[in-house]
């Protein structure tokens, strides 16, 4: 599906926040490079929001060009208030996609934003393509979008087999579906990582001693518990003085404003206790690099940290359902259990273990593979889709 202005295929890749750049920075990157493609930046969401960081500008600093920007003045986080963001992203990327059409768009994860992009793009019958569909998070509503996602999608890049089979179970076409691992580890193999020493000196933070990253979100599925969950968090590390702590802000989900006012008066009160709200990708590796633990809610705990082998501790349901390796530690929201998850966490018994544990999210090739499929599969499109059903093809 060739574009009508040039011989390359020309892909809007759709960013919303911090997270999902650093992810599909590596896909963007290998487009640049080559020659049948030409990517484009759209960026959306949390980006563009100075409550957030403004994060645009480290998009910037990273020397990539923007093509497009679709804001949403994030403000607070109410249920209402969030469908409206949805409402203004749908029309703002119908139109940037009608004015300037790509072949097709490339959007990944679960977020209400990516949600809207996917459902303009394809009123305006432009392929969408996903990353991480087929996974769960039954605790938060993003669990419908990523799957709504995936039934408006035409392309599919999932991190390993199970999450291929649970979209085949939706009536995805198998032929559209495509374990090709997790784009973070390409991240990990291509970036040149912070020492320890440099780290700590960038962060103003003591790392010699026990340490951990933490990435509390708002869990959006148990309206009203997420400030109450998270005192009883903070209460864990009070009980925890030695644990040297750096913070990520929390998403734009339901309360996420009312938890990252939490946060900062947290931090501003516990020694040897930093609140970066955006770490940017070389950053962020380097810390789960250098730290002994993840503590909170996020995927990035399932995903990057155990790369490194080091143990995650996972908080609550927000992530209840994906696949987890050996090196993560369910725990509930009381605080007597999140002592003792990161106790042990932190024992040698454990710590070992993990060393042993192997890593189920590909190789580091993933955007070379994404690359191939592409040009393969966006030659000829049809967008009719049929629903792929296993009992009757016998499966």
């Amino acid at each position: 599906m060739k574009s009508k202005q040039s011989k390359k295929l020309v892909v809007d890749v759709i960013t919303g926040s911090r997270a999902d750049y650093g992810l599909l920075m590596p896909a963007y990157k290998a487009m640049q490079q080559d020659s049948d493609f030409e990517p484009r930046w759209i960026v959306t969401g949390t980006h563009l929001e100075r409550s957030f960081g403004n994060t645009v500008q480290v998009m910037e600093k990273d020397g990539f060009g923007i093509f497009a920007k679709v804001k949403l003045n994030i403000k607070e986080t109410t249920p209402t208030l969030i469908n409206t963001y949805i409402s203004k992203a749908v029309d703002g990327f119908s139109k940037q996609f009608t004015s300037q059409r790509p072949d097709a768009i490339l959007v990944l994860g679960d977020r209400y934003e990516i949600f809207a992009a996917a459902i303009a793009a394809y009123v305006l019958q432009i392929p969408v393509m996903h990353i991480h569909g087929g996974e769960t998070s039954a605790g938060a509503f993003d669990e419908g979008f990523r799957h709504s996602i995936s039934k408006l999608s035409y392309l599919h890049f999932v991190t390993c087999d199970t999450h291929k089979q649970r979209l085949q179970a939706m009536g995805e076409q198998p032929k559209r579906v495509f374990n090709v691992g997790a784009l973070a580890v390409d991240n990990i193999r291509n970036f040149s990582l912070l020492s320890k020493e440099a780290l700590s000196a960038d962060l103003g933070i003591d790392l010699n001693g026990p340490s951990a990253l933490l990435t509390y979100h708002p869990v959006t599925l148990e309206p009203r518990t997420s400030h109450k969950q998270l005192m009883q968090l903070f209460d864990a590390l009070n009980k925890l003085p030695e644990l040297a702590v750096i913070f990520n802000t929390s998403n734009a989900d339901t309360d996420g404003d009312i938890l990252n006012k939490a946060i900062c008066d947290f931090v501003a009160n516990r020694p040897n206790t930093v609140l970066v709200p955006s770490l940017g990708t070389q950053r962020f590796l380097s810390v789960l690099s250098n730290v002994d633990l993840m503590i909170g809610n996020s995927s990035a705990g399932l995903i990057e940290m155990p790369y490194f082998k080091h143990p995650t501790i996972n908080i609550g349901d927000r992530q209840k359902g994906r696949m987890k390796p050996a090196t993560v530690i369910d725990c509930t929201n009381d605080t007597a259990a999140i002592v003792k998850a990161i106790r042990k966490g932190l024992s040698p018994v454990f710590v070992k273990e993990c060393k042993k544990v192997k890593y189920p999210f590909g190789k580091g090739n993933t955007a070379q593979q994404m690359l191939r499929i592409m040009k393969r599969e966006l030659v000829k499109v049809d967008l009719k889709k049929v629903f792929f059903d296993k009992e009757v093809y016998g499966i």
